[in-house]
């Protein structure tokens, strides 16, 4: 059923400083992402080769393993991107990805008729919420296909139609950088199926959600297209494989649910007090909808039911819910303050400000958005790539140590960039995209230093292990007579076999300092 006509406020009119801002905050996190090593490597050896090994050569834990690419398009864009313009072309393309995201959103609060204070409110809120996963990975990719889909479904719902269509060359070119194009799917059918019984009900039958489902089906079969280009014929295989590996919900961080994770975070930590803003923002949210319920938009309520179903089954799905929320939340949130009639003469619009104070308003945030801007790093050339074993594999080099490498999860992929050929990881964070279970499981023994630690340092053949300072595995491996730490810093510590050269270098155990560490 579509809504009765109103007039609609839109931010673009009533502050586009206030939407720089939010832009900003969406964009603020600017600290390096443990696959981006790898994401610009193979992106730079698809450009160079046309392809990539199907088996896994960096590793020596699982050098014959499968290894699944199902963000091909991602990579080759993020390789050429840095190629051409250093880690500043990959700064800027983050920021677009965030900027369209918001301006996404813009548009579907847009539709709302929500008064502008309320869209404004919700967008900052959603920035917020979006800021610690707008990282440099494949899933920015996501969140702006995935708000485009939500802003023209917002327009369809409120408007009566929309170029829904789009969403088929849309999927089919998202399913290439990211197998997060299935939640686009996932939307749309939502509504679709939705919108089929809403308006059985309302009596005006099923034709128009038919169509919807019908452009769905269409989107999913569009993906299939790309199965001529060798590195896209992962992408469905890809995306069952990880959803149903059980393994992942309690070993990946951004797999756990929400209140686990809001559970297991530190007191005070920031971690804690973001899952909390989540909880109360969508909590607010779904007390608006019971408040002012609205058969007019139950399609779009219900996409916002799945996404946030979703977030709480995997803390990682908290973007997606966070966007498709917004406009049910604006809508809703103003339904008790706004008349149910307004005469579009007398709506609030950025044209009642006097021009002179809107001018000096919009200079204020712009000037607060810029300043943020430098603030947070947004501004700046580098990407931080603080927390990584800079120095000690920077030592490794100048003593031309390599070999086979047990490394934090997390490293596995800085390891590779600076130390291949020579130097070969147990695991990095490609996961099960690149390794069995049993190593992943055998790395978890060892490195929450788990009854199977010892098993995992016998079973393979490594030559260093090269741990955080303050790892449970630490314990483990300065009890071990076999092995000898020969370096260490503020950051990490590195071993080797106490019978090897390298134990034996004059001077063994090297201390040193980790200084600031920029990507790449």
């Amino acid at each position: 059923m579509v809504a009765a006509s109103t007039a609609r406020v839109s931010l673009w009119r009533y502050s586009p400083a206030l939407i720089l801002f939010a832009i900003v905050i969406a964009d603020a996190r600017q600290l390096s992402d443990p696959d981006l090593w790898g994401h610009v490597l193979w992106g730079r050896e698809l450009l160079a080769h046309g392809s990539l090994p199907r088996v896994n050569p960096y590793s020596y834990s699982a050098p014959g393993f499968p290894w699944l690419r199902h963000e091909w398009l991602s990579e080759v864009l993020m390789g050429s991107i840095f190629d051409k313009f250093g880690p500043f072309g990959l700064k800027l393309l983050k920021f677009l990805c965030s900027a369209g995201t918001i301006c996404f959103i813009v548009l579907a609060e847009s539709e709302t008729a929500a008064p502008a204070l309320v869209q404004a409110a919700i967008l900052l809120v959603v920035a917020l919420i979006l800021a610690p996963v707008m990282s440099f990975r494949p899933q920015l990719f996501d969140f702006i296909a995935l708000s485009a889909i939500i802003a023209l479904l917002t327009r369809h719902n409120w408007r009566g139609s929309a170029p829904l269509w789009i969403a088929i060359p849309l999927v089919a070119i998202w399913s290439n950088f990211h197998g997060g194009f299935f939640i686009g799917l996932v939307a749309m059918g939502v509504y679709g199926t939705t919108t089929v019984v809403t308006d059985i009900v309302a009596g005006h039958g099923s034709r128009r959600g038919l169509g919807i489902i019908a452009i769905t089906a269409a989107a999913a079969a569009s993906t299939l297209c790309t199965f001529l280009i060798p590195p896209a014929r992962d992408t469905w295989y890809t995306l069952i494989h990880s959803i149903l590996n059980p393994m992942t919900h309690y070993a990946i961080g951004d797999w756990i649910p929400l209140i686990a994770a809001l559970t297991a975070a530190p007191s005070g930590s920031i971690e804690k007090k973001y899952f909390v803003v989540v909880l109360f923002f969508s909590a607010a949210a779904v007390v608006s909808v019971i408040l002012t319920p609205k058969r007019a938009d139950v399609p779009l309520v219900a996409v916002a039911a799945v996404m946030l179903a979703a977030a709480f089954a995997a803390v990682r799905n908290i973007p997606i819910a966070a966007i498709a929320i917004a406009p049910v939340f604006a809508n809703h949130l103003a339904l008790p303050v706004r008349p149910r009639q307004v005469p579009a003469a007398k709506t609030a619009s950025a044209r009642e400000m006097p021009r002179a104070g809107r001018l000096v308003f919009e200079i204020l945030i712009a000037v607060v958005a810029i300043g943020f801007a430098r603030y947070s790093g947004v501004l700046s050339r580098g990407i931080d790539a603080s927390g990584n074993p800079v120095r000690a594999v920077e030592f490794m080099k100048n003593h031309g140590l390599e070999g086979n490498l047990l490394t934090q999860y997390a490293w596995g992929q800085y390891v590779i960039w600076h130390g291949a050929p020579g130097m070969k990881v147990f695991i990095d964070s490609r996961y099960d995209l690149a390794y069995p279970p049993a190593v992943v499981q055998d790395y978890l023994e060892f490195a929450n230093n788990m009854a199977g630690g010892s098993h995992t340092l016998a079973a393979y053949p490594h030559d260093f292990v090269l741990i955080e300072r303050d790892s449970p595995a630490v314990k483990l491996m300065d009890s071990r007579r076999d092995w000898r730490l020969i370096y260490s810093d503020d950051t990490a510590r590195l071993y080797a076999r106490a019978n090897s050269a390298a134990a034996r270098l004059e001077g063994v155990p090297f201390a040193g300092t980790s200084g600031p560490a920029m990507f790449p």
